[in-house]
């Protein structure tokens, strides 16, 4: 069947009851799903759901909105007339059930390689099912453990992680491509509205404007946050190394005739090694924590992001109702609890990321004064190895040694003064906590009387 075409710059929400049933839907997603709004309330939002879809994907989206946490995803739907369109969903949970922001999908490399691995998918649970029914728990488990093993070899560790990539990479090209040029007409239209909802739509505005500055810092860094994670291995397996090369320099010295002076070296250098034990761990496991909190923040922004803009969208397609329904505040109003829920999390994203910051540099710098000590210690021994005989064995340990040591303060010195790495605004952080109250309050007022609209001079 052929695509259902929407823009880039259109968003459409849906927001379902704790079982799935829709309740509210915005003109948008009912034009290019082909049903009326009368014929999506009440129903199971699988309504859309098209057969291309691995039952796998379902299955890690609703684990998470179960557990009460985000989720997002590559979504294949199917219109009322049977053709398929493509959207980015993003869900959460919001009292009573769930609110889901959907956009036009276009990253040049994440968008292909989900369609080949959902096709591969549904190819599996087709195959381990087949035409038994009480076989769709094992498909789905044989299609869940095939779906890790497919973002491994892309490179991600976990489902989570790549959702957090794929929404960042998303909403930053769509918020390039795009701006506020869509928004215009809706701006111009505002003054001549009801100004509780003007209010809405320049309230959520603004807060978009702020989070594209942060959503850009954020997403400037995801190579930061990849580095992080994975020299966090390389911390943890150096103090191992470095044991192992101590071990084996005092062993090789212990059997010199005038081995003593390079024995004791080396017994100096595996008790700085067992010293710093502890730090390299302590480091490890903080730029393990670091990575994660940039994923997450970088996550949270770009939610943040279309859900805000999705508020304004919302207001806008209501900016000619002579009223505001009961529905239409409720839908305001449950966008703002998504909104409020995502920049909670990212306020606390951004304090978690201080306090692992702040341990990464106090470690490292430890780290980097022991591995200065060390180094010592390490030039000392190859003194000592060439003043005697036959201890090429030794002095070429100690030559390996010296490099492991080297390389590993260069690495170290990489996570000295982070913060400054990572380019963090406060000012723009504090404006969009202040956005997010502008927000809360105009929202808040769209319950309050009516207020009379602009009226044009005569």
């Amino acid at each position: 069947m052929p695509e259902r075409r929407f823009e880039l710059d259109e968003l459409f929400i849906s927001t379902t009851d704790s079982k799935g049933h829709i309740r509210l839907s915005n003109r948008v997603f009912v034009r290019v799903s082909g049903y009326t709004a009368d014929e999506l309330a009440g129903r199971a939002h699988n309504i859309i759901r098209h057969p291309d879809m691995p039952r796998a994907l379902f299955a890690a989206f609703w684990e998470r909105l179960l557990a009460h946490r985000p989720v997002a995803a590559y979504v294949k739907n199917r219109a009322k007339n049977g053709d398929h369109y493509w959207v980015m969903a993003v869900a959460v949970p919001v009292p009573g059930g769930y609110a889901s922001v959907r956009l036009k999908p276009t990253d040049p490399e994440l968008f292909p390689l989900v369609k080949d691995l959902y096709a591969e998918l549904v190819a599996l649970e087709r195959s381990v099912e087949g035409d038994e029914p009480r076989r769709r728990k094992a498909a789905i488990a044989a299609s869940s453990e095939r779906l890790a093993e497919l973002l491994a070899a892309a490179g991600y560790e976990t489902y989570e992680a790549f959702m957090h990539r794929a929404m960042v990479a998303e909403v930053t090209r769509r918020a390039a491509a795009v701006g506020e040029s869509a928004l215009a007409p809706l701006v111009e239209a505002a003054p001549d509205a009801d100004p509780r909802l003007a209010q809405v739509l320049s309230s959520a505005l603004e807060l978009r404007r702020g989070l594209d500055g942060m959503l850009s810092a954020i997403a400037g860094n995801s190579a930061v946050a990849t580095r992080l994670a994975t020299r966090s291995g390389f911390v943890r397996e150096l103090s191992d190394d470095l044991r192992l090369f101590a071990l084996n320099a005092m062993l090789a010295a212990s059997r010199l005739e005038d081995g003593g002076p390079l024995s004791a070296i080396a017994g100096l250098q595996s008790a700085r090694f067992d010293a710093l034990a502890p730090r390299l761990e302590s480091l490890g496991a903080a730029l393990e924590q670091a990575g994660g909190r940039l994923d997450e923040m970088g996550f949270r922004a770009a939610a943040c992001h279309v859900q805000a803009e999705m508020m304004a969208v919302f207001a806008g397609e209501h900016l000619d109702d002579e009223e505001l329904s009961p529905e239409m505040c409720e839908q305001l109003t449950l966008l703002t609890h998504a909104v409020s829920d995502a920049a909670g999390s990212l306020r606390e994203g951004l304090a978690a990321l201080d306090a692992a910051i702040t341990r990464i540099d106090a470690d490292a710098r430890r780290v980097h004064r022991e591995l200065d000590i060390v180094r010592a210690l390490e030039v000392n021994g190859r003194i000592e190895a060439a003043r005697a005989t036959g201890t090429e064995h030794v002095r070429t340990l100690f030559t390996e040694m010296g490099a492991r040591i080297a390389s590993a303060r260069s690495e170290v010195a990489e996570f000295l003064d982070l913060d400054q790495t990572l380019g963090r605004d406060a000012a723009l952080e504090h404006r969009t906590r202040k956005n997010l109250e502008a927000v809360d309050a105009a929202v808040t007022a769209l319950t309050g009387p009516a207020q009379p609209r602009a009226r044009p001079l005569t």
